[in-house]
């Protein structure tokens, strides 16, 4: 054999060799790259199934605070009426409310003669009659029954100004404007009102 033949066949199986060679190291490169793509792929799907998972606890947590804030809302309004009740009541054992009854109600009244009026009260508190004439000397009087209390008591008021009475829950007190004049009529201004 020609020396030529030798080096180009000592040529061909060295580039054989590094050919099987360089085949084995692509095939084993590709394995390697294939068998990191798949860990990476279940490493993908892992952490896609726990964001999945944390998704659903995020929309479970969310969905109880908007219950938490609803209950909030619920017992801030709660107590907003029981404060509002609780300011009613330190109103009323403090005598800070009243009604009017009766507004600059106008009477006319011949000798001796009276109006009445009866209402009703829930609690205990006090009653003012305020009175203005130019023509008469009136009274003003506030009878009632209530806890076996018997309540009768008349105030001398003259031409004008205003009486006070104590009054006790009772569905029936009578509050009486009267001429205590026998021999000439009364024309006067009223009003009345209750403190509670």
């Amino acid at each position: 054999m020609s020396k030529e033949k030798v080096v180009s066949r000592n040529v061909a199986i060295a580039l054989g060799i590094i050919t099987i060679i360089l085949i084995v190291g692509i095939v084993g490169a590709i394995a390697n790259y294939r068998s990191t793509i798949d860990s990476k792929d279940a490493t993908i799907s892992t952490d896609e199934y726990q964001l999945a998972s944390l998704n659903s606890q995020l929309s479970t947590a969310n969905s109880t605070i908007a219950s938490l804030n609803s209950q909030i809302s619920t017992k801030n309004s709660q107590i907003a009426s029981l404060n509002s009740q609780v300011g009613d009541l330190t109103n009323t054992i403090n005598l800070a409310k009243s009604t009017t009854w009766v507004d600059t109600y106008p009477i006319s009244q011949g000798a001796g003669g009276n109006t009445s009026w009866t209402f009703s009260v829930s609690y205990a508190g006090y009653v003012t009659v305020w009175v203005q004439t130019s023509t008469g000397n009136i009274y003003a009087r506030v009878i009632y029954s209530s806890y076996g209390v018997d309540y009768d008591h008349q105030i001398q008021i003259g031409t004008s100004g205003t009486a006070v009475f104590p009054v006790l829950p009772s569905s029936a007190i009578a509050v009486i404007v009267g001429n205590s004049n026998w021999i000439m009529n009364a024309s006067a201004t009223v009003t009345i009102t209750y403190h509670y």
